[in-house]
């Protein structure tokens, strides 16, 4: 880094720009403020805030809430066969600089940068719908993009928890990102095959599933089976179905599709009356961003890697050291 190239000031010029310095990076007087309190103009004090910095008198040091761990990030990636890994650090900061957080919340706008940095003009983005996504779309991360299209990835008609409302989830990034949305106003799950062929017969709805198989991105939630299941909590499955579910060897979800350890669909009835895009179609979609962290996640983000429905995951050190420990102990 090259050193600025410091000029020898007087005392009094020394005293002034360490004033105008505490001022304004200090006590949060404005460069007007400033001005009119030493009788200078504003572009003056603008220079002499430049010249403090130069003069080595301002340390600027930002600590970012979003700092990642490499080496836990290259270990998944070459351990799961994933594209990419994003892991969010332990974070160890000054509680007077930052306010306690949710750590979903800041998982969340780790992914949220990232699908900000990774989405481009003319792209189509399919959502499924989870409390992690539903956080990521709320980030302060994500700003608007031209020619951009949201399609939703999953049923979901009303119900009373906002974070698992799909359309709610779609619509809200449309409007942040100022894009076209294309919605399933379906249920979930249907009460019989039949039902659900008929719905794929709609025009709408076929129309917004073909969109979705054509997507560059998707960003979905995995879910685990346990009560904090989506489709547990959204009333589409039952204690008694998501028991025999684990039965089967189910360890994962993800938009409907119930995943083995090992990466692979487990075969249910159903699978047949549900509305979402399917296993093998979401594999082939290029970029695959699972969400996903917490004490109860690290079984499930293992068997949503293996499957090959993400090829991104973003998730947290304390999941990410489980994660190796389970692979450990397979190996």
């Amino acid at each position: 880094m090259t050193q600025q190239r410091r000029t020898a000031l007087s005392e009094d010029e020394s005293l002034l720009l360490a004033e105008v310095a505490q001022l304004y990076y200090l006590k949060d007087f404005t460069q007007e403020q400033i001005a009119q309190r030493i009788g200078v103009s504003r572009s003056n004090v603008s220079r002499m805030l430049k010249e403090a910095r130069e003069q080595g008198m301002v340390e600027i040091s930002i600590h970012s809430p979003l700092r990642t761990a490499p080496g836990l990030q290259e270990k998944l990636v070459e351990r799961l066969g994933l594209r990419e890994c994003l892991v969010l650090a332990d974070l160890d900061l000054d509680s007077r600089t930052f306010e306690a957080t949710d750590n979903v919340s800041q998982v969340a706008a780790l992914a949220a940068r990232y699908l900000q940095e990774n989405t481009d003009q003319g792209d189509v983005v399919g959502l499924g719908w989870s409390r992690s996504v539903h956080y990521v779309v709320r980030s302060r991360f994500l700003r608007e993009k031209r020619d951009v299209t949201v399609v939703q990835l999953m049923g979901s008609i009303g119900g009373s928890i906002t974070e698992l409302d799909g359309i709610a989830v779609t619509a809200f990034l449309a409007d942040v990102w100022g894009a076209s949305a294309h919605y399933l106003h379906t249920p979930m799950l249907v009460t019989e095959v039949a039902v659900r062929d008929g719905l794929l017969r709609d025009p709408h709805i076929s129309k917004t599933l073909e969109i979705a198989r054509r997507a560059d991105s998707i960003v979905v939630g995995i879910g685990s089976m346990d009560e904090e299941n989506g489709q547990y909590r959204t009333g589409y499955c039952s204690k008694v179905e998501l028991d025999y579910i684990r039965d089967k060897g189910g360890v994962a979800e993800v938009c409907g599709s119930y995943l083995s350890r090992d990466g692979s669909l487990v075969p249910l009835e159903m699978n047949e009356r549900t509305i979402a895009i399917g296993f093998e179609e979401m594999k082939r979609i290029p970029n695959r961003i699972g969400v996903s962290s917490g004490s109860h996640k690290p079984l499930v983000n293992i068997g949503a890697a293996r499957s090959g429905l993400l090829n991104v995951l973003i998730t947290d050190d304390d999941t990410a050291r489980s994660m190796l420990d389970i692979l450990d102990d397979e190996g």
